[in-house]
Parts: C-alpha cells; sequence; structure tokens
C-alpha cells in the first residue's frame, strides 16, 4: 500500500513526534516524559534493551604506579528473562566480615565470597523495604495519576561496625511506607555474636533487624516525571568510632527542575539533600551539611574528616570535603547544567560556585561518581589515596590527596559500570558492577623495564657498538611504547607483539594503514616496518631513524626475547 503525498507527510510527523516522545522518556525531560516513561519502561521489561554486557575476565589493568590483577566472582542474584534490565537491578553495597566481602544486592539477598570462585548465598535476609507492594502501585488504579519505576526501592549500602553494643550489620536503603504512601531512608542494624568470624556462622531474617533511624519527613510521591526517583537517594555510609554513623541522604529529584517548587537540599526541615550523622546507640541524627543532590560515595580521611563523592546533573560530578554546618549550594549552584545542557533554573551563577562552599575537585564531562574508599595498606604509592569508582565512565579515579586537598585524578578503565569499591580487610581492593560482577583487585609491581633491557643487553653477545647504539634506540621506544604487558594505552604495548598478529593489541589508535594490513609481526615483518613504518603500511609511527641494520635485528630479537617470556 501506498501513502499518498500528505499521508507520508502526516505518518512521517507522527513518527518524528513519538521519536521525540521517546527520547523524552529515555532521558527524563520534557512535558512528555510521564507518558513515555511508561513506554520506554514496559520497551525494557519486554525487550531488555540496556541490558548486562559482557562478564569480565580475570585481567591486568595499568595505573601509574602500580599494576592491577584482577579475579572476578560472578554472583548469582538469580535474574531471569524479564529481569535483564539493569536498571531494575541496581544499588547495594560492601563491606567485609572475617575473610569475605558481604554484598547485599537489590534482591535484598546478601552474597559472600573471598574471591575464589563464584559468591555464596548467605543464611542473612536484608530488612524488609516493602518493595513488592511499592512495585504493586505501578497496576493500582488509585494510583493511576503517577509513573513508577519498578527498580528504584533500593539498598543503597551495608556497612559491618563494632560499637560499645557490640558487633552488628548496618544497612542503608529506601523504604516505603504503605500506611502513608510516603518513603524515607532508613537505617536498620542487625546484632550479631561477640567474636564472630564467618557470616557463614549467622543466620537471620528480614524480621532481625532493628530499625534505628528514618529520614524525615517521610515523603509524599509527586505527580511530575517519576513519583519517587530512588536512584537519586544516596544512602551510602561511613563509620566513625565508637558509635557515629555519617551518610548523605540524596534529593531523589526535587530538584525544582523535576519536581514542583524549591530544591529540597535547601530546606533546613528536610532530610533529602543533606549529610547525616547518626549516633548508632541512641538512634538520634541531625543534619551535618545540606546543599547536595546525591552523593554516592563517602569516605572518612585518617583525621575523620567526611568526604563526598556527589552526582552533577549534566556536568559537574563533585568531590566535597563536609564541614559541619556548611550550604554545597545545589540546586542554587553547580558546574553542571541540566540534561538539556542549559543554566539550572533559578541558580544564583552559571557553571561555577561563588555564593556557597565549593567542592574541592569536580569532573567535567561527568564520570558518574558511584563509590569511595579511602586506601590504607594497599601499596605504598598508594596508601592515603581515594578511589572513586564511576558508571557511565566505567573506571576508577585515584584521586591523590595532600591534607584536605585534591592534587590530581588519574582514571583506570575497567570496563564495566561500577556500582560500589571498598577496601577489604586484606588489603585487595573490591569492586561490584552492574553485571554482578564482584572483582577484587591485588596489587602487582611494575617490571623496570630498564633494568629487563640491560640485563638481556650485558648476556647478548652483540658488539659494543651495536649495543650502545640499541640502548639509544631503546631510549627513543620508551618514550611512547610500554614493555609492560596488556599496556596500550599511549602506544602499542611491545612485551608480547612477536608473531602476533598486525595491529591486534588493545590499543585504540592504529593508523588505518596498520588497522587494514594482513599478516603478523613476524621478523621480516618487524624489519620492514622499522625501516620503512609509513612505506610498510602508512603508520603514524616516526622514522626509526636505525642506521646499522645490525641494531634494528638486535632490537627484533629483544622483541623475541620478550614474548617467550610470557
Amino acid at each position: 500500500m501506498q501513502l499518498s503525498g500528505a499521508g507520508a507527510i502526516l505518518a512521517g510527523a507522527i513518527g518524528f513526534i513519538f521519536f521525540l516522545g521517546f527520547v523524552s522518556g529515555e532521558r527524563e525531560v520534557g512535558p512528555a516524559y510521564p507518558l513515555f516513561a511508561k513506554v520506554t519502561n514496559k520497551l525494557d521489561y519486554m525487550f531488555f534493551r540496556g541490558g548486562p554486557t559482557p562478564p569480565l575476565e580475570s585481567t591486568i589493568y595499568n595505573s601509574a604506579l602500580v599494576r592491577l590483577q584482577s579475579t572476578v566472582s560472578v554472583v548469582d542474584t538469580g535474574r531471569n528473562s524479564q529481569e535483564q534490565n539493569p536498571l531494575s537491578q541496581n544499588g547495594g553495597g560492601l563491606t567485609s566480615l572475617g575473610e569475605d566481602v558481604l554484598v547485599l544486592a537489590y534482591n535484598g539477598k546478601i552474597y559472600a565470597s573471598s574471591g575464589n570462585g563464584a559468591a555464596r548465598e548467605t543464611a542473612i535476609a536484608a530488612p524488609d523495604n516493602n518493595r513488592e507492594a511499592y512495585q504493586a502501585l505501578s497496576d493500582d488504579p488509585a494510583f493511576s495519576q503517577y509513573t513508577f519505576h519498578r527498580g528504584y526501592l533500593r539498598y543503597n549500602d551495608l556497612m559491618y561496625i563494632d560499637s560499645p553494643s557490640g558487633p552488628a550489620l548496618i544497612s542503608s536503603y529506601t523504604e516505603y511506607h504503605p500506611e502513608g504512601a510516603c518513603y524515607t531512608n532508613t537505617l536498620a542494624r542487625l546484632a550479631l555474636p561477640e567474636g564472630v568470624r564467618s557470616v557463614d556462622e549467622i543466620s537471620a531474617s528480614a524480621d532481625d533487624w532493628d530499625v534505628f533511624f528514618r529520614t524525615e519527613p517521610c515523603m509524599p510521591f509527586k505527580q511530575e516525571h517519576l513519583a519517587m526517583e530512588g536512584h537519586m537517594a544516596g544512602g551510602r555510609m561511613v563509620f566513625r568510632a565508637p558509635a557515629t554513623i555519617i551518610f548523605q541522604s540524596g534529593d531523589f529529584h526535587l530538584d525544582g527542575m523535576r519536581s514542583v517548587g524549591p530544591g529540597i537540599a535547601q530546606d533546613p526541615d528536610a532530610m533529602y539533600g543533606k549529610t547525616i550523622i547518626v549516633d548508632v546507640e541512641t538512634g538520634e541524627g541531625r543534619i551535618l551539611s545540606l546543599g547536595h543532590r546525591n552523593a554516592q560515595g563517602i569516605a572518612a580521611l585518617p583525621d575523620d574528616t567526611v568526604l563526598i563523592a556527589e552526582h552533577g546533573p549534566r556536568g559537574g560530578d563533585e568531590l566535597n570535603l563536609i564541614q559541619d554546618g556548611l550550604n554545597y549550594g545545589w540546586p542554587l549552584e553547580s558546574y553542571g547544567t541540566t540534561y538539556r545542557g542549559t543554566r539550572i533554573p533559578d541558580s544564583l551563577s552559571y557553571g561555577r560556585h561563588t555564593q556557597f562552599q565549593p567542592p574541592i575537585f569536580s569532573w567535567v564531562p561527568s564520570v558518574a561518581v558511584s563509590g569511595m574508599t579511602l586506601v590504607k595498606g594497599f601499596d605504598e604509592s598508594w596508601d592515603g589515596d581515594i578511589l572513586v569508582s564511576s558508571l557511565s565512565d566505567q573506571a576508577l579515579h585515584r584521586v591523590r590527596m595532600e591534607g584536605h586537598e585534591a592534587v590530581y585524578s588519574e582514571r583506570i578503565p575497567i570496563g564495566s559500570r561500577i556500582r560500589y569499591v571498598h577496601q577489604h580487610t586484606d588489603g585487595r581492593i573490591a569492586l561490584w558492577t552492574d553485571n554482578s560482577e564482584l572483582i577484587f583487585l591485588s596489587a602487582m609491581q611494575r617490571v623496570d623495564e630498564g633494568q629487563r633491557f640491560q640485563e638481556w643487553l650485558e648476556t647478548s653477545n652483540l658488539p659494543r657498538r651495536v649495543k650502545s647504539d640499541l640502548d639509544t634506540v631503546m631510549d627513543r621506544c620508551v618514550e611512547c611504547h610500554s614493555f609492560q604487558v596488556d599496556d596500550n594505552e599511549k602506544a602499542p604495548g611491545l612485551s608480547q607483539i612477536f608473531n602476533d598478529q598486525i595491529a591486534a593489541t588493545g590499543f585504540e589508535g592504529y593508523s588505518d594503514g596498520l588497522s587494514n594490513k594482513d599478516g603478523r609481526w613476524d621478523r621480516k615483518n618487524l624489519i620492514a616496518f622499522l625501516n620503512d613504518p609509513d612505506g610498510f603500511a602508512d603508520s603514524y609511527m616516526p622514522p626509526a631513524s636505525i642506521e646499522d641494520p645490525r641494531v634494528t635485528e638486535a632490537l627484533v630479537d629483544y622483541l623475541e626475547h620478550l614474548d617467550q617470556q610470557f
């Protein structure tokens, strides 16, 4: 069937309107969002759009100061074919108990792993957050004017503490209250036996937890955008001995953009968009600081000063040093913009922090900060640094701290959305990803490339002049190339290329000529390339300028030697 000219125009217009609505639903902006959010949620449910990426495998990650050896432990949270959308399965937290790292997952189950094999489910159930009752609201005619996201009632953190009343697990979560059709950020405590050494010694039901703190007031649902935006709950905790918990309660997008009225983060009578300090023994809590958006990372420096890693909107993720009574500006100030890339409504400045307490560091563009830990006893080169994990950036960010100042941030690509970063009691770094991976990182010393080369050179039978010239050539090589395994950040790594496929390392900047070149880096091709890089494959590499063919042969000998070592 063919459409007339007018019909085709009408069909195109309808398609374009639907596309705009679809984008609105995807980006959670615009007046059409509530309607199209329901459409996109249904598509997520039916076709698993945005589903998990392939699982990571154990590998080595390179950083400036140490190399990271990883082992991956998969956590089987019971996903089924209708739960593949990770938006419904995010959240949770990590803590350590004995030899295990504990994982609190979206489903309220707690898993344990020491990094050897798959994680195991424990006999501990998390406190009930009334998730089933919340999800049922989507089909309740009495709430038809609201738009619910079924995965946004989350467990936000898990922490082991030892306070004057004994050891305990603390759970932080967003709790739905059916009797008032409202929600809070809630802290509950599970008392543990004295001297407990393993999670396998513990069995507990949801009813065994004691709620000792809830944020105030209990927040009603809103009709703008989503009824409750639990991905903006914050909820991450840090313990300050002997009996204090500090946690960040997010603003749930009650910011004047996705809600009506002024931003709740500036309301001194509401515990949202705030850093909260709570006494574990008495349950008494108060606001420590205000003007926050959604802090997903929290850590204490050696002097007990608290840092939070806070989501900005579009741009402007922040690292904030928390001081009692200070206002950090959200939503009146931010280094970021709205998700549409425009000035934040009613803000006092544009892209600046001039009126309120500014962050000590900021990521622009946003990396979607998600967790944070202070590094102690991992490697001397990292001790005292802050590790900040990220979601969309799929990387760790190592922030060098000097006192209360952030000196620099190193990005370490991991390749999966990292929900949480935690340092285990044995010193290893544990990462919890949105793909249900529990990754353990151990420090490996970087190989002294110069010493390794010199040892090979001294044992070779090369003439003295060739040795001297080859030493000079190697100094030029290492300006760009690394001889560490799998280190391809600046240029292709050279430790394992001999007889490998051409342009087959993890380096992402190969020229088209090399990328399309067939063959392997055998002796003939390596010599041809070193003699004339452009003539071999239109390469970006400048001429090697090696005049003595014996030096070229010796360099290829060393590459072959390296390949035989791994």
